[in-house]
C-alpha cells in the first residue's frame, strides 16, 4: 500500500524516536540530545557511542556508523518493510489507516475491525499457551522435551514458546471467559465447531506451541508440534490461513531475527520451528524458517529487504532435493545470491550443533557451494555428454537463467554450466533461448572519473560542468561515492543546524558543491527549507531515506558533536573553513577544464574566465 507524504508525516509527527529505541538500549541525557549503547547486534560496546537527537528525530552511532529515522530503526532492528513500519507507527499513535481509494469505506473499516478483532483473540490465546506451559509440573512430557532439546527460559520467552494442553476444551474455555466470542475464534483457526452437539472443540491439543508472530511483533497464527508420535496426526500442525496469516508471506522468527540477518549480510533458511529455535539457542542467531511450505516470491522479497545473501539447509533426503529445486528460482527471481547446505546422516541442525558444536556448522555454511552449482550437480549425476543429454539439461536449465535479473551473474552462470555440459557458450545461450553472447560488463556506463586533490582532501569527482555525472546509488537512492572530505564534513555541518544552514544558504556556497550527490541532497534540503523554515529539525530525518551513505549526516566534523571541546566558535571556524576548501576545489577544478577546452578550442574569452578564476583563488587564499 502506497501512503501520501502527508500521512507519512503525520504518523512521523505522531511518534517519538526516543521511545521505540529506548525500548531496546538505555537512553541518556547528553549535550542536546540522548547517548546510549549501541543495540545493533553485530556492535558490541561498553561505552556508549549511539546518539538520538529528539530534536530531529534521528539516530546515529560514531562506533558502527548506523545511521537513520524511526523508519529505516524498525527496517534494521525488526525486518520491517517501509509500510509495515508506517502501519505499526501509525497503530501506536491510533492513527486510523487511510483507505484505499478504489474500495468503499465502510468495507474498509469493517475488514479492519476484523483484523484488529483476530490479533486481539490470537494474543489472548498466545498468553494462554505461555501460561499453561509455566503451570504444568517438572516432570511433565512437554518440560521434559523442553529439557532434551537444551532450550533456555530466555528462548522460551523470546519466542513466546507455550503449551495447549490436552484436554478438548482448555482455549475454549478461557476465550469464552474472556468474553470472546466463539465464531470469531473459529475464524482465528483456533476452535472448531463440533459436528454431532452443539459447542466447540480447541484444535491444538497436547502440543508444544510456537506463537507465529509479525513484523509489528504481534500473533498472527500458531504452529505446533506432537510430543509423542501419533500415527494419525502430523508432527506439526500449522494455523490455517486467515485474514491476518497468510504463509506465503511470512517467515518464522524473522522478527526476533531481523537484526542478526542484516548485521551478519546472511540469512540461513530452515525448514521448522524447533530447527530455528535450536540454531538460536547455539549462537546462530540469523536464520528464518518457512512452516510446512515451499518458498515463495513474497519470501524472495522479504529476505531481499535485509540481505543479497542466502544459505538454505535442505534434508539429503530425496524430498529435500526437491525443494532445493523448487527454491532455486524464485530466490534467483528474487536478485538473491543462494547457497545450498545438506547436513550428513539425515542430521536436522539440531542434532549437529549437538554433536559438533554451532562453530563447526557456521564453518559448512561458509563452505556452502552457490545453490546453481548444487542443482546443476544433481541434474548432472549419470550424465554422459550425450547429445539427447545436452538438450534436455539445457531445457531444464532455461526457466533458470530467464529469471534472473542480474545480467551478470546470468552469463557467468552460462559459462559454468557450458564448461561443465561440454558445450560452447553460443550454443547454450542459443539453446536456453538468451540473445548475444560475451559479459555484460562492457553494457555498464563507465565509471565517473575522479582526481585526488593535492591538498589531501580525499577523492573528487570529475568536475566537468559539460558532462552528466549521476548522482543515482543503489537502490534508487542519492550516492554520496567519491565526495571530497571538505564536501561531507560541509553537509553534516550545514544539517547541523539551522544557524549553519542559514549561513550557507546566505553565501550561496551551494553553487561550488562539485559533487552530484551532495549537491542533488543539499537541493532537496533548501526546497523542504524554502517550503516551511520551521521544518529545519525534521530535515535531517527526512532527507536519510534518500542517501546511501546516510552517516554523512550526522558526522559535523573530525572530533564529533560530542566532544566536549566543540564548541560554537570552533564550528563556526570549522563552517568557514569549509566553506573555502570547497569553493578552491572547485575553481581549480573549473580551471583544470577551461585549460583543457583551450587547448583543442582557443578562444579570448575562455583565457578571460581563466584569468577570473586565477584572481578568485588567489583572494580565497589570502582570506
Amino acid at each position: 500500500m502506497r501512503f501520501s507524504q502527508d500521512f507519512i508525516e503525520r504518523v512521523s509527527e505522531a511518534n517519538n524516536i526516543v521511545d521505540i529505541i529506548s525500548q531496546y538500549t538505555q537512553l541518556k541525557p547528553s549535550g542536546s540530545g540522548l547517548m546510549g549503547r549501541c543495540p545493533f547486534p553485530d556492535h558490541a560496546e561498553k561505552t556508549a557511542s549511539f546518539s538520538v537527537s529528539e530534536t530531529k528525530q534521528v539516530y546515529h552511532c560514531f562506533g558502527c556508523h548506523k545511521s537513520g529515522n524511526m523508519f529505516s530503526f524498525l527496517r534494521d532492528y525488526q525486518g520491517m518493510s517501509f509500510p509495515e513500519a508506517v502501519e505499526y507507527l501509525a497503530g501506536r499513535a491510533s492513527i486510523p489507516m487511510p483507505a484505499p481509494e478504489a474500495q468503499d469505506n465502510q468495507q474498509v473499516d469493517q475488514a479492519a475491525e476484523k483484523k484488529k478483532s483476530l490479533l486481539k483473540v490470537n494474543k489472548l490465546a498466545a498468553n494462554y499457551f505461555s501460561e499453561q506451559l509455566k503451570r504444568v509440573p517438572y516432570d511433565h512430557p512437554v518440560k521434559k522435551y523442553i529439557a532434551s532439546r537444551g532450550l533456555s527460559q530466555e528462548v522460551i520467552e523470546l519466542f513466546g514458546i507455550g503449551y495447549a494442553i490436552a484436554e478438548w476444551d482448555g482455549l475454549e474455555k478461557h476465550l469464552a471467559a474472556q468474553k470472546v466470542p466463539m465464531p470469531l475464534a473459529e475464524e482465528a483457526r483456533l476452535v472448531k465447531a463440533r459436528t454431532n452437539k452443539s459447542g466447540y472443540f480447541d484444535i491444538f491439543r497436547d502440543r508444544l506451541m510456537f506463537p507465529i508472530f509479525s513484523p509489528m511483533g504481534e500473533p498472527i497464527a500458531f504452529g505446533g508440534r506432537y510430543l509423542e508420535k501419533k500415527e494419525t496426526e502430523p508432527k506439526y500442525l500449522n494455523s490455517p490461513e486467515t485474514p491476518v496469516f497468510i504463509k506465503g508471506r511470512v517467515l518464522y522468527g524473522l522478527s526476533q531475527t531481523a537484526r542478526y540477518i542484516r548485521s551478519e549480510d546472511m540469512a540461513l533458511i530452515v525448514e521448522g520451528y524447533m530447527d530455528l529455535v535450536s540454531l538460536y539457542q547455539s549462537g546462530i542467531k540469523n536464520v528464518v524458517a518457512t512452516m510446512g511450505t515451499a518458498l515463495t516470491p513474497d519470501h524472495g522479497k522479504m529476505l531481499k529487504r535485509m540481505t543479497k545473501n542466502v544459505v538454505a539447509l535442505f534434508d539429503g533426503d530425496s524430498a529435500g532435493m526437491e525443494a532445493a529445486e523448487r527454491s532455486l528460482p524464485i530466490l534467483l527471481a528474487a536478485d538473491l545470491y543462494p547457497k545450498g547446505l545438506t547436513l550428513p546422516n539425515g542430521m536436522d541442525p539440531d542434532d549437529y550443533v549437538k554433536k559438533y558444536g554451532a562453530d563447526a556448522l557456521k564453518v559448512e555454511l561458509e563452505r556452502a557451494p552457490d545453490l546453481f552449482a548444487m542443482i546443476l550437480a544433481r541434474w548432472m549425476e549419470s550424465y554422459r555428454g550425450e547429445a539427447s543429454e545436452k538438450v534436455k539439461l539445457a531445457d531444464k536449465l532455461k526457466p533458470l537463467f530467464v529469471v534472473i535479473p542480474d545480467l551478470r551473474l546470468r552469463d557467468l552462470y552460462l559459462a559454468e554450466a557450458a564448461q561443465k555440459m561440454g558445450v560452447t557458450l553460443p550454443w547454450l545461450r542459443q539453446a536456453v533461448g538468451i540473445q548475444g553472447s560475451g559479459p555484460v560488463y562492457s553494457q555498464n556506463k563507465p565509471a565517473m572519473s575522479r582526481t585526488i586533490s593535492s591538498s589531501g582532501t580525499g577523492p573528487v569527482a570529475n568536475q566537468n560542468p559539460t558532462e552528466e555525472a549521476s548522482s543515482s546509488g543503489v537502490d534508487g537512492k542519492i550516492s554520496l561515492k567519491g565526495a571530497s572530505k571538505a564536501e561531507l564534513l560541509l553537509l553534516g555541518l550545514v544539517l547541523k543546524s539551522r544557524a549553519n544552514f542559514d549561513q550557507f544558504v546566505n553565501e550561496k556556497v551551494d553553487e561550488s558543491i562539485a559533487h552530484p550527490g551532495v549537491k542533488k541532497i543539499l537541493e532537496k534540503a533548501l526546497d523542504v527549507y524554502r517550503q516551511d523554515l520551521n521544518k529545519f529539525d525534521k530535515l535531517t530525518s527526512l532527507l536519510v531515506s534518500y542517501v546511501d551513505q546516510p552517516e554523512y549526516l550526522f558526522e559535523a566534523g573530525p572530533t564529533g558533536p560530542t566532544d566536549p571541546g566543540f564548541d560554537e566558535e570552533t564550528e563556526m571556524k570549522l563552517l568557514r573553513d569549509c566553506f573555502k576548501r570547497v569553493r578552491q576545489d572547485f575553481l581549480k577544478e573549473k580551471s583544470k577544464q577551461l585549460a583543457r577546452d583551450l587547448k583543442t578550442e582557443p578562444s579570448s574569452e575562455k583565457l578571460e574566465q581563466i584569468m577570473n578564476i586565477q584572481r578568485n583563488r588567489i583572494s580565497l587564499n589570502k582570506g
